[in-house]
C-alpha cells in the first residue's frame, strides 16, 4: 500500500474511532500524519502504538474550536512536517440531540463553534503551507441534508460544513487545492454511542431504529469510511473537488 506515499497530512479528531482508523491507514499508505485531537490520553496512546508498529505519525493536543488550539496544529505542522502539508482531514466534530425550544445559546454556540467554524479556521491556516496538488477533506453528515428530530443545530453545522467545501473548493482552485466533503450516514463510533447511553432503556430500540433507517439495514462501520477519505488525500482523485459525496447506506434514499 503505497498511494500516499511522499504526502504530509493533519487528521483531526485522531483519538476518535475514525480517527483513530483513519491515522492507521494514512501511515500504512505512506503517509507522514500529524494527528490532533482534545483527547490527550487516547491521542498518545495511538501515538505508541503507532510509532511502535514503525509508522510515521506525531500527536498534538489541541481544541480546534479555538483560536489557540488551530495556532497550535500550524506550529505542530512547522515542527514535524516541515510546514509543508499535502492532506488536511477535518475529522473531528460532536453532536447534539436535543429538541429546538430546549437547545441553550451555549449549546449552540458549541456546535456550530466545533462543527463548521473550527473547519473554517484549520482551512484559512494551514491552506498557507499546502501546494499545488494540496487537498482538503471534511467531514459533513447525511444529517446535513435529512432532517431529524432533535437534530436541528447539528444538522445545520453539518450543512454548513458541506456548502463551505463547495465555496472552499472555488476560492482555492487557484492554487490547485482541492476540496470536498465526506457526508457519512450513522457510523458506529464513540460519538453515537456515547449519545445512546444518554437513553437509558430507549437506548435499544434507538438503535434498531437507526440501523433501520438505511437501506442495508445496519450502521456503518469506520473502516468503510476511511478508503473514501485516502482516494481524495491521494492523486487518484485530483478531477474531483467541490464534491459532498454521500457514504451513508441509502439513509438519504429515505
Amino acid at each position: 500500500m503505497s498511494r500516499l506515499t511522499g504526502k504530509n497530512a493533519i487528521i483531526t479528531g485522531a483519538a476518535g474511532g475514525m480517527g483513530q482508523i483513519a491515522c492507521r491507514r494514512f501511515c500504512e499508505e505512506g503517509a507522514t500524519v500529524l494527528g490532533t485531537d482534545l483527547d490527550e490520553a487516547g491521542g498518545r496512546t495511538l501515538e505508541k502504538a503507532l510509532q511502535a508498529d514503525g509508522l510515521p505519525f506525531t500527536f498534538v493536543t489541541a481544541d480546534v474550536a479555538t483560536t489557540g488550539g488551530v495556532d497550535q496544529v500550524v506550529a505542530a505542522a512547522r515542527q514535524d512536517l516541515d510546514g509543508h502539508v499535502h492532506v488536511l482531514y477535518n475529522n473531528h466534530g460532536i453532536i447534539l440531540g436535543k429538541p429546538l425550544l430546549e437547545t441553550t445559546d451555549e449549546e449552540y454556540d458549541r456546535v456550530l463553534d466545533v462543527d463548521l467554524k473550527s473547519v473554517f479556521r484549520l482551512t484559512r491556516a494551514i491552506a498557507p503551507l499546502m501546494t499545488s496538488g494540496g487537498s482538503i477533506i471534511n467531514v459533513s453528515s447525511a444529517g446535513g441534508s435529512v432532517a431529524m428530530p432533535g437534530m436541528s443545530v447539528y444538522g445545520a453545522a453539518k450543512a454548513g460544513v458541506a456548502m463551505f467545501s463547495k465555496g472552499a473548493a472555488t476560492d482555492l482552485a487557484p492554487l490547485g487545492i482541492r476540496v470536498n466533503a465526506i457526508c457519512p450516514g450513522i457510523i458506529d463510533t464513540q460519538m453515537p454511542r456515547a449519545f445512546l447511553s444518554s437513553l437509558g432503556d430507549a437506548a435499544e430500540g434507538t438503535l434498531q431504529a437507526l440501523g433501520a433507517s438505511h437501506l442495508v439495514d445496519r450502521l456503518g462501520e469506520p473502516e468503510e469510511v476511511v478508503p473514501l477519505a485516502v482516494y481524495l488525500a491521494s492523486d487518484e482523485s485530483t478531477f474531483m473537488t467541490g464534491a459532498a459525496i454521500p457514504i451513508d447506506g441509502g439513509y438519504t434514499t429515505r
